[in-house]
């Protein structure tokens, strides 16, 4: 009964093309005017009138009997239909039937189980054609235009995070996914969020002939928590607890170092109002320190700082030289978190460190340093008077100059930024030149530009040169001892240029490094594995979501929320008039009438007919 419903609505949007059937015409007349030859074995010519009446009796049969006419026949009727272009009237959903579900995965949904009543009201908006959208501070596709069974799967794997959220950047992200009469539902606290409000962005969709609903979950509001934390010194840090309820709460505090408690504390927090904690001397315990308070509220991840000390703050720096007053060993002094070791060339204790060498070597060391530098260690080389090629040296030394040169920085480093180098007055150099894989930095101004400031790999650590010779003698600031080869150690920039040179090498000590908020992304230049609080990912870019300690390769970084507004349940920045509880809207799709088009499958049929008839004639021998 369907089928023959169907058939009575199949309507034509090209009529003109039914004229194509009238092809069917010189068809039938070519095949009866076509002369067939016939063969007849006749007894007598008796039966000769009975054979001519036979004939004329199934003069159609022969059609039915031969199958290229069937063929060409079947094809002329549904290519001529195609050009006609068939169609029928039928019932389909508004936008294709397409929706987009945007979760809001910051921290604040996790109080009170408010994700997983999200999920619960996601389940009943589900269409034909779901796309899901995690939304967080950057949002998140979980998959795209997927079947209702596959995004209901989708949708219970899902968990909050511990960020802040960008709804209005996840409603434009649906936005584009999605045809006119498509459908966004958008289910959220509606607490806090960053960036444009999400009430603009819903105007903007519906400008463009998308529908949009904002679906409100809630549960219970009271909370105490740790909303932001700080270093006051390179081992004193001091945290903020906040009590968002009315009445005044006792909080209890638990510090553990490395999972090891080291103080219980506990403070009274007045209603709506902050108390201050302090720790002292975190640098002395390098590892993991965890901050716990224990209030009985809504939200959990806001009762945990975490905070992560690198398990060295000390740069150590072997200086190698004959000349005790140098003003580089000052320099190096003035450095924080830096210790300095001279020694004398002649007996140069075991190589450890940063070594840094500003007068000749003897052979035995000069060994010895070529040994630690290929098993990975860092080597600062400083020209001085007797300075002798070296194989680790990242440059060959020519002849020495006693001509006055300026300098130019020919590579951008951290070494050298924010030092106005040009203003270094050099009067004597090395006129030194880049070996194969060397990288310069510095070089003179004079015409051979020669190496200055270089470095290269050697084995598997790094040796670095400095043309800048240190000054020797009692008056290193005289211009006229010929003992001062250079005056960069006069500007104000010097220990900068070493304290950069230092971090060039190891890496930064600035603790803050080593602790984040969420919601931060990390980019690497490949793929690596990082363990985070809750799972192991291989990524190359890195998204801190969660609360805890992230292990990246090289380090490891404290992540915490640290955000009042997230931690504050009872905050709603939004209008009631634009948010629908989900007990009031339930998904009913909308229906529209749109014509289905059937052309394309009579010209695939028509194509299959011409094949066929092909391939049968090729078979009957005639191709």
């Amino acid at each position: 009964m369907a089928l023959f419903d169907s058939l009575y609505a199949l309507d034509f949007a090209n009529k003109a093309g039914l004229y194509a059937l009238l092809s069917i015409i010189p068809l039938i007349i070519i095949y009866l005017l076509r002369p067939r030859a016939r063969k007849i074995k006749i007894p007598s010519v008796m039966f000769l009138l009975d054979i001519e009446k036979k004939r004329r009796l199934n003069i159609f049969r022969k059609f039915l009997k031969d199958p290229l006419f069937l063929i060409q026949l079947l094809a002329l009727i549904i290519i001529s239909l195609a050009i006609a272009a068939p169609f029928i009237m039928a019932n389909e959903e508004a936008g294709g039937g397409s929706t987009v579900i945007i979760l809001d995965g910051s921290a604040s949904m996790q109080a009170d189980s408010r994700f997983e009543k999200a999920v619960l009201e996601a389940n009943k908006f589900l269409s034909a054609k779901n796309t899901i959208i995690l939304a967080q501070s950057i949002p998140l596709m979980v998959m795209k235009e997927a079947p209702a069974s596959s995004a209901k799967d989708a949708l219970t794997k899902l968990k909050a995070k511990a960020t802040v959220v960008d709804l209005s950047g996840a409603i434009i992200l649906g936005r584009r996914m999605l045809p006119e009469g498509g459908r966004i539902v958008v289910i959220s606290d509606f607490i806090s969020w960053n960036g444009d409000s999400p009430e603009i962005a819903k105007k903007v969709a519906q400008a463009s002939g998308i529908n949009v609903d904002f679906i409100t979950v809630s549960g219970r509001n009271d909370n105490i928590g740790i909303v932001n934390g700080w270093f006051e010194s390179a081992g004193d840090y001091k945290i903020v607890i906040k009590n968002f309820n009315r009445d005044a709460r006792d909080v209890k505090i638990d510090v553990s170092i490395n999972d090891k408690i080291v103080v219980t504390s506990s403070i009274n927090v007045k209603g709506q109002s902050s108390e201050y904690f302090s720790i002292s001397d975190l640098n002395l315990n390098p590892g993991t320190t965890r901050i716990s308070i224990s209030p009985d509220d809504a939200l959990a991840v806001d009762n945990n700082a975490f905070i992560y000390m690198p398990p060295s703050m000390q740069r150590d720096v072997l200086f190698i030289t004959d000349n005790p007053k140098s003003p580089s060993i000052v320099a190096l002094g003035l450095i924080p978190d830096t210790k300095v070791t001279n020694a004398d060339p002649k007996s140069i204790p075991s190589m450890a460190g940063i070594v840094v060498a500003s007068t000749t070597l003897p052979q035995d060391a000069m060994k010895k340093l070529s040994d630690y530098v290929s098993s990975g260690g860092t080597a600062v080389i400083i020209a001085s008077p007797d300075l002798t090629d070296m194989d680790i040296l990242p440059v060959e030394r020519g002849t020495f100059s006693n001509n006055s040169t300026s300098l130019n920085i020919v590579r951008q480093s951290t070494i050298t930024a924010g030092i106005d180098i040009k203003k270094t007055n050099v009067k004597k150099y090395f006129k030194a030149r880049l070996k194969n894989t060397a990288v310069g930095l510095i070089e003179s101004g004079d015409r051979e530009k020669s190496a200055i400031l270089a470095y290269w790999k050697y084995g598997k650590g790094t040796v670095i040169y400095s043309g800048l010779a240190d000054p020797r003698g009692n008056n290193i600031y005289d211009p006229l001892n010929e003992n001062v080869w250079n005056d960069l150690h006069t500007l104000p920039e010097y220990p900068l240029f070493w304290k950069q040179m230092l971090e060039w090498i190891k890496g930064s000590l600035d603790v803050a490094e080593y602790n984040a908020k969420t919601g931060m992304l990390i980019k690497f230049p490949v793929s690596v594995t990082v363990n985070t609080p809750s799972d192991r990912v291989t990524t190359d870019t890195l998204l801190l979501d969660e609360v805890g300690i992230f292990e990246v390769p090289g380090k490891s970084i404290a992540v915490n929320l640290y955000d009042e507004r997230e931690s504050n349940l009872v905050g709603g920045g939004i209008e009631e008039s634009n948010v629908s509880a989900s007990k009031e809207l339930v998904y009913k799709p909308e229906t529209i009438r749109k014509p289905r088009n059937f052309d394309d499958y009579f010209i695939i049929g028509g194509m299959f007919l011409v094949f066929l008839e092909l391939f049968y004639l090729r078979w009957r021998g005639e191709l």
